[in-house]
């Protein structure tokens, strides 16, 4: 099926329309993702994000919902899983959130993983020579790959389970890097 036949994506907010000026008198505070947001950390946790300052109020199709995904449109292109600690971020024109109306069909952790394939990358035409971007209308005709939602589901559980594997040694190599780093300082000393 096509990502338009599962999904609603929009574009996020011009910010610069948005943003308020010194002048202004009554403004409101939002947490924006920005495209430093989109780490590839695998951590669950609060995701990056920048405070913002608008002139009026920003409307909710603008702020991440739970189980939202949002896609980096400027290279390089990569997907965040919005859960229950990052609702309520102001998302930028420069993102596409992708909202799941299926979700007895389309497991939107699932879809992430699957946005963040090479194989997937690869099929999504980059446009633009100074700093290439996605175009949102080659993003809804994307293909996907939908096996059953339990299959789904085992993959999302086991690509999790590899993530925080894979954290785990990350912070193991740093901490060996560290203590290899101290005993030879103690050594030459």
């Amino acid at each position: 099926m096509k990502l338009k036949e599962l999904t609603d994506v929009r574009i996020g907010l011009s910010l610069e329309r948005k943003k308020a000026n010194l002048a202004s008198t009554n403004t409101i505070d939002y947490k924006a993702l920005t495209l430093k947001s989109f780490v590839s950390s695998n951590d669950l946790g609060e995701l990056p994000y920048e405070h913002f300052t608008a002139s009026t109020k920003i409307g909710t199709q603008y702020l991440t919902k739970e189980n939202d995904v949002i896609v980096r449109l400027r290279s390089p292109n990569h997907a965040i899983f919005i859960n229950d600690n990052n609702t309520g971020l102001m998302v930028s024109s420069l993102m596409a959130i992708i909202t799941n109306i299926f979700p007895n069909l389309l497991d939107s952790k699932y879809l992430t993983y699957y946005l963040n394939l090479q194989f997937t990358q690869n099929k999504l035409v980059t446009q633009g020579t100074a700093i290439p971007m996605i175009k949102t209308a080659d993003l809804m005709e994307l293909e996907i790959n939908l096996p059953p939602l339990e299959k789904q589901q085992k993959i999302v559980n086991y690509i999790d389970a590899a993530n925080q594997e894979i954290d785990l040694l990350n912070k193991l190599i740093n901490e060996k890097n560290q203590l290899k780093t101290e005993i030879f300082e103690t050594l030459i000393k």
